[in-house]
């Protein structure tokens, strides 16, 4: 079970039982002082169901396009970095086996498709890739010290895919294949019961992102930087695109921060606590460390090992794993913080939270939208040339279709061009908590933020 507040919930469980019984028995039942009560609580945990079904009204197309291998997992979280040779690996792997020491049912995928690291970074005993009955071409994980394992890099070399095998050398893909085993690798394992899905993406923003984001619906994700000027601007387009397609970004980790001699804290690539605030997002720095190397060398993450060496390197990842599991405890129940900001209509002073916009396809195939506030609701409309031409972005009109006169004291925004097949929507799924993803006839699948609806809508958007 993950749970950010279980011991401390365990431990008051515990005292006001204790408490009670024995004023219970005190009263109603002869006692010895000298006895001593002792209560002994456990947390059990449910079956996990994705937090997604909470947030959506497509259910039965959510449990479609998770397929079987994903239906029990509750959270997918991404780890991502616009640089590589920033530590990105390092820092999936251990936030993976940190999370599971809380007592989480974690799972890890290796999506760098190009150079599967994860291989490297822990080497099981067994690492087979077995079939699972679940379904055709399905396929169980490693579990490896509480941790669901899979790469590329431990799938067999003889399975025919460019890159497989620990031995095999640089895959050369192109994008289409790149999707593929991207699809397979997610969606052919069964990963059983997890609270919390990882996924190790490889550096930048290309076709696997892409596939990623068009595939899964993601809670989350955690940025790694490094301390320098030119990765922390990459990182803040990271983050602009990742909110944009309806991912927030829980943290940003900044990795080979400092290291600690003589009783002081040194920065050798300067102190950027200022800088690598990165717009209010919540900032872990992480040190530079031979006990870091040496676990890479060993094949054994050190929130694995948890030797007395690695004091600070689990200080550091012990934040993390708060940060992570208190947002995903608020997005499993519909909490989240104000990040994405509001919208407002025409002349009127009432503004609407843009986090709880809903969309939905209506019987005229018009995109129906809703937004709410404390004080109440209101509707639009957007028709679907209109949405199609704009920017999924910002929601900016990309090119012009021709709108027809728009009555101002109807609250509705619309459009009078005839809608063709290439612009006929299939379906509307809320695409994490601040995007939706709209299946177009043409094949096209286009992710919007919310920004971009309430746009679209009509309305100004007030961050």
């Amino acid at each position: 079970m993950l749970h950010p507040y279980i011991s401390a919930l365990k431990s008051k469980v515990k005292e006001e039982f204790e408490a009670e019984i024995t004023a219970w028995l005190a009263k109603e039942v002869s006692m010895n002082s000298t006895m001593k009560l002792n209560v002994n609580v456990e947390a059990i945990a449910t079956k996990p169901t994705s937090a997604m079904l909470h947030l959506t009204e497509g259910k039965e197309e959510l449990l479609q396009m998770l397929g079987p291998g994903l239906q029990s997992v509750s959270h997918v979280v991404t780890v991502y970095s616009c640089k590589g040779g920033v530590g990105k690996s390092t820092i999936a792997v251990n936030l993976a086996y940190e999370l599971a020491a809380r007592g989480g049912r974690v799972g890890l995928l290796d999506l760098d498709i190009y150079g599967p690291s994860l291989p490297l970074l822990v080497d099981p005993k067994d690492t087979a890739v077995r079939p699972s009955p679940s379904g055709p071409g399905m396929v169980y994980p490693i579990n490896h010290e509480g941790v669901k394992l899979l790469s590329l890099g431990y799938v067999s070399s003889q399975s025919g895919v460019p890159g497989s095998g620990k031995e095999s050398g640089t895959a050369v893909m192109r994008g289409p294949l790149v999707g593929k085993v991207v699809t397979q690798l997610l969606k052919s394992t069964d990963w059983g019961d997890l609270d919390v899905l990882l996924l190790d993406l490889p550096p930048g923003t290309g076709d696997v992102q892409l596939a990623v984001l068009q595939q899964l619906q993601i809670s989350g994700a955690v940025a790694v930087t490094t301390p320098s000027k030119l990765a922390i601007s990459d990182t803040r387009k990271g983050i602009e695109m990742f909110t944009s397609l309806g991912v927030p970004t829980i943290s940003v980790v900044e990795n080979m921060s400092f290291f600690e001699g003589d009783g002081k804290r040194y920065y050798p690539f300067g102190d950027t606590s200022e800088m690598c605030a990165l717009d209010g997002h919540h900032t872990i720095r992480v040190p530079i460390s031979q006990t870091t190397n040496s676990s890479i060398d060993n094949s054994v993450p050190f929130c694995l090992s948890r030797g007395q060496e690695s004091k600070l390197e689990l200080e550091a990842f012990g934040q993390l794993a708060d940060t992570v599991t208190e947002f995903l405890l608020k997005f499993q129940y519909g909490q989240r913080d104000e990040i994405v900001g509001k919208v407002h209509f025409g002349s009127a002073k009432e503004s609407f939270d843009l986090s709880t916009a809903t969309m939905e396809l209506g019987r005229d195939e018009r995109f129906v939208v809703r937004f709410y506030s404390e004080s109440g609701a209101t509707q639009k409309q957007i028709s679907p040339p209109d949405l199609r031409a704009r920017d999924p972005k910002n929601g900016n009109v990309l090119r012009t279709i021709s709108p027809e006169p728009t009555n101002t004291d109807v609250k509705i925004h619309q459009s009078n061009a005839k809608v063709s097949p290439s612009n006929q929507p299939k379906r509307v799924l809320k695409q994490g908590i601040y995007g939706f993803r709209v299946e177009w006839a043409d094949g096209a699948t286009i992710i919007y933020s919310t920004a971009a609806i309430a746009t679209a809508s009509g309305g100004t958007v007030v961050k």
